[in-house]
């Protein structure tokens, strides 16, 4: 009888702890580091970092990254890059994301579109996605909205 109380004493305990626990999606914050990393052939290598804060009580891992790339409102890339990223508990965080910017269309939208971006031109970049992350087997999905004026001598080498 004694086991029984016991026992039932320790389920309700543990009840009441993982009851008030709650989790929830960490919170995209903003995006920093913005640098231009290389150009070549293949098209113009943009580096940064975005930043997110982990409220929770648990450590949690980054499992995907899907955003999209605009300059000036046109679509210049997607970012897929999965980046192993492990997250502490209640804590501020970076996920580094590397982008290719491949412009697709005519030759002569090709060129304005490097122009705009290599020349200390004012340009709109945006950042349109999500993250996903994994906590206790739980995925959270992590909206990532950025918009930010910027110049080529705005960029960090």
């Amino acid at each position: 009888m004694k086991s029984n109380i016991t026992l039932l004493l320790i389920l309700v305990l543990l009840s009441s702890v993982f009851s008030s626990c709650k989790l929830s999606s960490p919170i995209f914050k903003t995006v920093n580091n913005i640098k231009f990393e290389s150009i070549g052939t293949k098209g113009l290598k943009l580096g940064a970092e975005a930043q997110f804060h982990n409220g929770n009580p648990l450590k949690c891992k980054v499992i995907d990254v899907n955003m999209n790339v605009l300059v000036d409102e046109k679509l210049i890339g997607i970012l897929g890059e999965k980046a192993d990223v492990v997250i502490s508990k209640k804590s501020d965080f970076m996920v580094p994301l590397g982008v290719l910017i491949k412009p697709e269309g005519t030759v002569l939208e090709d060129f304005k579109t490097l122009y705009r971006i290599l020349t200390d031109r004012p340009t709109e970049l945006y950042l349109v996605g999500d993250i996903k992350v994994k906590m206790m087997g739980m995925k959270f999905t992590v909206p990532v909205k950025y918009r930010q004026v910027l110049k080529r001598s705005d960029f960090k080498n």
